[in-house]
């Protein structure tokens, strides 16, 4: 027996070093492994406190895709939300904001391509190598001049209901997607759920429901607000209101139907000419509307006004193949070219250039100046004399 154990063949020292270092090295690769999924998953808990950071949708979605391409060490990501009119998928936000002007025009029907089959099956797709793979849409990249190789994609589930999906794309070093990847992922697209829920909830309850502008209530909360800031921080402030004319007498003439077909054609001109995350434009209430311009000149508050009354003046509205058309008047006024006590006041004033807009034929925009209100103090008086007693 101890002849046997003899004649077995003995490693030398350099084959034991040798294999102690590749065990050592095996042994740190799996340390290095596991201290990488214990950031990612100390990353995702981070994740819940960007959702608490803003109640601005596009705002909290970048976010996350920020932090998105740190924890799947990816090139790009994105997230699609169903279009209710359209019934399609669109582009909400991309981690790069130049690629948007390009994806806008993109749009996905239920089961076209991966995204579409996620809003078909309600379930996580992982593509290794999307030229394998006969599901993948070349469209985004076609329009953004980009290449694809790999993606995870993962529903965004609200109540039960698919509202969107969310998409990683191509890992940095060129390695394909896993499935501790994807279960990484899926949280995330359960926290980007969370965050447009919550957001959409805050926009219904500050938002008007007819034209989708801030409703009165959230327009006094952010003249307030804005009110104080820039006289902290002596800044401009500019208020624009605007009353849509004889809109009394287009209801009594054309019905209420029509009516609110004006409303919200004039609430789209007006948002569509206010700055994205700067402007602040409201419906006052009935057929006037209010825009919040944070500095913002008198100046650059008499353009946008203009602006606004020009675009409504050439709007057209369809009637039983007549084409119709309003006009719209409007007053403002600027902190700190005039003294502002409050909210209120800066309200009044505004308030003021609109009614002499009004009483001074309608269609036109005027700056506050104190002299406006002796001259409608006296419209008003000589219209109460000639009136018969």
């Amino acid at each position: 027996m101890e002849e046997e154990i003899n004649k077995r063949p003995k490693k030398n020292s350099k084959e034991i070093n040798q294999f102690f270092i590749l065990e050592i090295k095996s042994l740190k690769q799996k340390i290095e492994t596991q201290d990488n999924r214990n950031k990612k998953l100390k990353a995702l808990l981070d994740v819940a406190s960007i959702i608490s950071s803003s109640l601005d949708k596009r705002e909290v979605l970048k976010r996350i895709l920020l932090q998105t391409k740190e924890l799947m060490e990816c090139d790009r990501s994105s997230v699609l939300l169903v279009d209710s009119t359209t019934n399609q998928l669109k582009f909400e936000v991309v981690t790069d904001e130049k690629e948007m002007e390009y994806l806008n025009e993109v749009c996905l029907n239920m089961g076209e391509g991966v995204a579409g089959k996620v809003w078909e099956y309600g379930r996580s797709i992982l593509i290794k190598d999307v030229e394998k793979d006969i599901r993948f849409s070349q469209k985004a990249d076609e329009k953004t001049k980009t290449t694809t190789t790999s993606l995870i994609a993962s529903p965004l589930v609200v109540k039960g209901n698919i509202i969107g999906v969310m998409e990683a794309m191509n890992k940095l070093d060129g390695s394909s997607f896993t499935q501790f990847d994807t279960e990484i992922f899926e949280n995330l697209a359960i926290h980007a759920a969370i965050a447009i829920e919550n957001a959409d909830l805050y926009k219904a309850g500050i938002s008007d429901r007819m034209t989708d502008l801030f409703n009165h209530s959230h327009f006094k909360t952010r003249l307030y607000a804005e009110i104080n800031r820039v006289k902290r921080y002596k800044l401009d402030l500019s208020l624009a209101l605007f009353d849509i004319d004889n809109f009394k007498h287009f209801n009594d003439t054309y019905g209420h139907q029509l009516g609110d077909k004006v409303l919200k054609k004039v609430a789209s001109i007006i948002q569509a000419n206010s700055r994205d995350q700067v402007d602040i434009p409201c419906r006052y209430g009935g057929e006037e509307f209010a825009v919040i311009l944070p500095e913002t000149s008198k100046e650059g508050a008499i353009y946008f006004a203009e602006r606004i009354r020009k675009a409504v003046e050439t709007m057209q509205i369809d009637f039983e193949g007549e084409q119709l058309s309003v006009t719209i008047s409007g007053g403002i006024a600027t902190f700190p070219n005039i003294e502002i006590h409050n909210s209120n006041h800066m309200l009044k004033l505004a308030d003021t250039a609109l009614y002499f807009s009004k009483k001074n034929g309608r269609n036109q925009i005027n700056y506050y100046e104190l002299s406006m209100e002796s001259s409608i103090n006296n419209v008003d008086s000589d219209k109460k004399s000639s009136s018969p007693t």
